[in-house]
Order: C-alpha cells, then structure tokens, then sequence
C-alpha cells in the first residue's frame, strides 16, 4: 500500500469517526430532441439545446449515446476527502447537480442514453446503491448501471462484498467498471480479478482504463474471458487498440475526453484541474484545430473497426454538468461525428452502444 494510499483510508477513517458522514441552435431541434429521447418531463426543466457556437457541415443531428460518464458520488464526505488529497473529480450530489437536472441536461443535448459508473467505497456502498436504485426506477433504462470501484486500494469495497450486492441487484447493473488504479498495480491485480470473475458469472460488462504499455495485460485478460464483454477508453496512449481488436471479438472502445480536451491541454494542466473558463475559451479558440488533428488521428481506426469504436464525455468535474460545458462538448462531438462517413456515424453515436448493453 502506497503513503498516498494509507492517507487516503486514514482520513477517510478520522472524518467517519468524527461523526461528519452525511450522506443557430445544437442542430437539433425540440421537435427532433422530443422523438430522439423518451426521457420524461420535467416539470421544472427549461433546457433548451444549446445554441451552436459553429457552422461546421454536414453536422450529425441524431441520437447520442454517452459511453463513459461518471456519475456524481452520493457521499459527501467521500467527496470532500477525495478533493482535500487533490482528487477533484469526486463531484458529489447536492445543490444544482441533481438526478433530475442531469437528466435534463442529457435530453437538451439529444442524449437519450448513458453509460453511467457509479463508484462506490466502504464508506459510501448504501448510498450509492440507493441513488443506482433511484436513477433505475425513476428513469428506466437511461443510465445503464456499473458498479465502479474506488481507485485506490483503501476505497475499494471487498470483492466478496460487491459480488453479494450484484448479485442480489440482477437487474439493475449493467456492468462494473471504471477499472483503474492509482497506486501503480497491474490491470491484472488480484481485485481485478475478482471483479473480472463477478462479470464473467454475472454477464457484465467490463470497462476498463489501461495505459500506454497494457497491451500484453490487456490481451491476457481478454483472452482469458472470452465470455466477457471489455469497453476500454484511454486517448493516445492506446495505439494499439486497434490490433486487440483484430484478435478478440469481444473488445470495444469509447472515444471521449480525448477528442475535445477535457481535462486539459497543456503542462501546468498535468496535475491540476482546468476550470470551466479555460476549458470554454481554449476549445472555443481552437475548434479547428482539434477537430482536424482528432478527425486525422481516430478517423482512420474507426473506418477499419466501425462496428468497435463509440461517442462519450468522460465527464465527472463539477463543471462538466454545466450547461454550457455541456453544449460545447455536444457540438464537437456532433461536428466530429459529421466528419465521419455517413455509414458509420449512427453505429459511432449511439448504435455500437446499444449493441454492447445488450450483450449482457
């Protein structure tokens, strides 16, 4: 166990036992965002879809699937230890960032479904499976469930532990994942494989996030569980997906915080997260520029394996919910998928996605 790790589960540990736990528009129209999306009405959302900042053409106008988003933890205190040690993705529930105003948000962006990680510590199981449980009753079929876990060692639930909840939870989760670690252990750690066996006798997907030098490991673990569904992401680092794909059938991969620099760009952005002002300004100032060298980069890849390769956002910051944010982020992906050829657009939206969640 690494020092960050040992703080990590010993503050988490001091502030529990303090008593603290708590627990031109888009190109799409109303008209079309009302037959794309069965998402129910709200009765206090005035959503619209964002005003396109661009007029970039031909421009995909259709349906959307979210193939990697995180949802906000339902922990507070999970939350506020996470950005006290300088994990700032830990977005927890409350205030404006609601279930309902996510949902919201997704319909006023033509998102009729995501794949949705709900990471779950010791600390946080119940709620987080309460909030799960919610999200499925109140919006069926929207959020397609998995079970994430923490990733570093000391927020990770015991595999004896996740496999009882999922299996007394059949029908609500669809997955588990994100896998990833912190604390510099093989995809293949013995966690992991725990969760690969949970999939495997469960009929879930996996996702997961390797590096630039997982390919061996990668392979190794998809050999070994022919069974198992693998949904992989990692921007351009991953050269190599494409050849796992040639080999293995049941591979897919999730193009998204990649394709429109959502977590930063430059080198002072390495360990500190962008706020929402330099995100807008820097892709609102260089959307030409990261379209053609995204377009230049994956184009290739997702013609050779148009039935592999799918849209998402990766979103998890606090400010990723915002609308704006959003709107953004709708229109480069929308403009990206325009860009492809028009056989493989609909399967990179939203049709790859389908296929994959009706694997399990």
């Amino acid at each position: 166990m690494t020092p960050r790790n040992v703080f990590v589960g010993a503050a988490l540990i001091f502030v529990i036992a303090a008593g603290v736990l708590w627990s031109e528009n888009s190109g799409t129209t109303q008209a079309q965002l009302g037959s794309l999306s069965k998402i129910k009405d709200h009765k206090n959302c005035d959503l619209v879809p964002h005003k396109r900042q661009f007029s970039h053409q031909p421009y995909y106008t259709g349906p959307l699937i979210d193939a990697h988003l995180h949802m906000p933890v339902s922990s507070k205190i999970v939350s506020a230890v996470g950005k006290k040690i300088g994990f700032s993705q830990m977005t927890a529930f409350g205030g404006k960032v609601t279930l309902d105003y996510i949902m919201c948000l997704f319909q006023s962006e033509g998102i009729t479904q995501t794949i949705g990680f709900f990471m779950t510590t010791p600390f946080s199981s119940s709620a987080e499976l309460g909030t799960a449980k919610r999200a499925e009753k109140t919006y069926p079929k929207r959020i397609a469930v998995f079970y994430m876990p923490g990733p570093y060692e000391t927020l990770r639930v015991a595999p004896e532990k996740v496999r009882s909840v999922i299996e007394k939870n059949k029908a609500l989760f669809r997955g588990i994942g994100e896998l990833k670690s912190f604390d510099g252990s093989s995809l293949d750690n013995p966690y992991f494989s725990e969760m690969f066996k949970i999939a495997n006798d469960n009929n879930l997907v996996i996702m997961m996030h390797p590096y630039h030098n997982h390919k061996a490991v990668v392979e190794k673990i998809v050999k070994e569980y022919p069974k198992v569904t693998f949904l992989l992401h990692g921007g351009h680092d991953s050269e190599w997906i494409t050849d796992v794909m040639r080999k293995y059938n049941n591979v897919y991969y999730s193009i998204d915080a990649d394709i429109a620099a959502l977590y930063g760009w430059e080198r002072q952005h390495k360990d500190k997260e962008p706020t929402k002002e330099e995100f807008l300004a820097y892709l609102h100032d260089n959307f030409d520029a990261q379209l053609n060298e995204q377009i230049r980069y994956w184009g290739p890849k997702i013609a050779s394996y148009p039935d592999k390769f799918m849209w998402g956002t990766d979103r998890w910051y606090g400010w990723h919910f915002d609308y704006e944010v959003g709107g953004l982020i709708e229109e480069f992906g929308r403009t990206f998928i325009g860009r492809l050829d028009p056989s493989i657009r609909e399967r990179f939206a939203y049709k790859n996605a389908e296929r994959l969640l009706q694997s399990r």
